[in-house]
């Protein structure tokens, strides 16, 4: 009866678990972490790191921390790879995946891409956080969550280099994971949505300002909205506003440290709710570009075809 009284609240911690997708202040400034269409979208490999505390303060809270690489391998093709660690008490789930893209162009001002990702998640349990009277128990012991294997998909549509749409369905495959603890027990992964909007515009030759727009879901789930202001100058410096539902407040400002490093940190406060009761959630992000390459928009690249073929024709 303990054992099973241990595994049901193990189950509850796990379907609340950061709302199974783990949440990102970063993804405005690197949108492969939400979707898998966008990885490989700018020359070179770009390696980041990112690490995230929510509620200082607060006693468990959930914490993530997660390495993600991308390379373009062409001007139509990109791959990358994730893996993140998203830990909330004694309880962590460790995730890994690769990503593909592939760019389909319509015209010189519309593109669209394709994206998939595939990984495995295995959770367990932190037995250095734990106290308990009988350490060999089978709850201890264990692993609460058998490995699994799911995916997901995305699409994004661009005009112009300006507007940029985009979707993606972590968790698609919905898959359940058995407990080792409770016989007949599931764990499911709840298929989600994100679907975001931004769009840049060019102040002056230095300055840019990005508004976007982030609507999250999960099955029988309210839905979450998230809104960004965002600015850079000279591609050097950037930072921002934003607002989360649930009255969440997010700032955030980056620079360019080096040649081929940056660092972008975020805080977020709320004026409710656990939140309202911490230090805060903080998270930061450090960037790395290798071989990188002077800017050039990838829409320039397609534009030489044309001028490839007329010269064919005049042989």
């Amino acid at each position: 009866m303990k054992n099973l009284f241990l595994g049901i609240i193990i189950l509850i911690s796990f379907s609340a678990f950061s709302q199974q997708v783990p949440i990102s202040a970063m993804y405005p400034y690197n949108t492969s972490f939400i979707n898998p269409a966008e990885v490989g979208t700018k020359k070179g490999t770009r390696v980041q790191l990112v690490h995230r505390q929510q509620w200082l303060g607060f006693a468990g809270s959930p914490n993530t921390t997660f390495l993600s690489a991308q390379r373009q391998l062409n001007s139509k093709m990109g791959i990358g790879g994730n893996l993140s660690l998203d830990k909330i008490a004694f309880i962590q789930r460790i995730n890994a995946n690769a990503s593909y893209s592939y760019k389909l162009l319509i015209n010189n001002k519309n593109k669209i891409r394709f994206g998939l990702s595939a990984g495995i998640m295995k959770g367990t349990l932190d037995l250095t956080t734990i106290q308990a009277d009988d350490m060999s128990d089978i709850v201890l012991t264990s692993a609460p969550l058998k490995m699994t294997v799911d995916a997901t998909f995305g699409l994004t549509y661009t005009f112009d280099r300006n507007l940029n749409i985009g979707i993606a369905l972590p968790q698609l495959l919905g898959t359940k994971a058995s407990l080792d603890i409770v016989d007949a027990s599931k764990y499911n992964l709840v298929r989600h949505s994100n679907v975001y909007f931004s769009y840049k515009i060019k102040v002056d030759e230095q300055f840019e300002f990005i508004p976007l727009i982030m609507i999250r879901n999960a099955q029988k789930k309210n839905s979450q909205v998230e809104v960004f202001g965002n600015i850079k100058y000279d591609n050097k410096f950037w930072g921002g506003i934003g607002h989360r539902s649930n009255s969440v407040f997010i700032l955030n400002m980056g620079m360019q440290v080096i040649d081929k490093l940056s660092l972008t940190y975020a805080f977020e406060f709320s004026s409710s709710g656990v939140g309202s009761n911490t230090s805060g959630t903080h998270e930061i992000m450090l960037s790395l570009n290798l071989n990188k390459a002077p800017e050039i928009p990838e829409e320039e690249i397609p534009e030489e075809e044309p001028t490839e073929r007329k010269t064919s024709t005049s042989f």
